[in-house]
């Protein structure tokens, strides 16, 4: 059992899912909630993200498999979408694997699933990551340890949200760009080892 895998899984999934950047968005969307009525939310929306994560991260492989896609391929391509996200993470855009003016307007009982849940917890970015990181698991513990990972990544991710108030006065507008960049760079650094690793494994594949 490989637990170096464990935390670089977590360390790849927490930057993507991104929690403190999204401090601000769910206090917006959830504002004038009742303190326990937020908390139910915010773990609606963990819990939600959590189960469509685990689920398109387990059985992407049987999808890529049936359409005839290899896994190097894919690991490509997720190396270049996380890096656009991570481009829009270091320069400050808002991203448009997330949020959009239509999806905000909705009611706050229905934002819950969309799109605090899904997209902007579990987005096209995490489950790309999900995915490549379970077929660089090199045995079955590992596989294990990715599931123990992306439950982690959600309870830290919980516990940030639900403090979400604490958490903006302490970082402020300022504090929150710095951390969103901090990561950002760090994804970009994974993104080009996914892209590096899936061209290895293609020229090994037609050599």
């Amino acid at each position: 059992m490989d637990l170096n895998f464990l935390i670089y899984s977590f360390t790849a999934l927490f930057v993507i899912i991104d929690p403190i950047a999204n401090v601000p968005v769910f206090l917006a969307l959830l504002s004038g909630a009742a303190r326990e009525e937020y908390r139910r939310a915010v773990a609606r929306a963990a819990f939600i993200a959590a189960a469509v994560l685990l689920l398109f991260t387990y059985l992407g492989v049987y999808i890529f498999s049936y359409l005839g896609i290899e896994m190097y391929s894919f690991r490509i391509a997720g190396g270049v979408l996380l890096f656009v996200i991570a481009m829009e993470m270091l320069f400050g855009m808002r991203t448009r694997t997330e949020l959009t003016p239509e999806e905000a307007e909705e009611r706050r009982e229905e934002v819950v699933v969309t799109p605090l849940a899904v997209p902007l917890l579990t987005g096209p970015g995490a489950i790309t990551t999900g995915i490549v990181l379970l077929s660089r698991a090199p045995g079955q513990a590992e596989r294990l340890l990715l599931a123990l990972a992306i439950v982690l990544v959600f309870l830290v991710s919980y516990l940030i949200l639900v403090h979400a108030s604490t958490v903006y006065r302490l970082l402020g507008t300022t504090g929150t760009k710095v951390v969103t960049r901090l990561m950002g760079l760090l994804l970009a650094a994974i993104a080009v080892q996914f892209v590096i690793d899936g061209i290895a494994e293609a020229f090994a594949a037609m050599g």
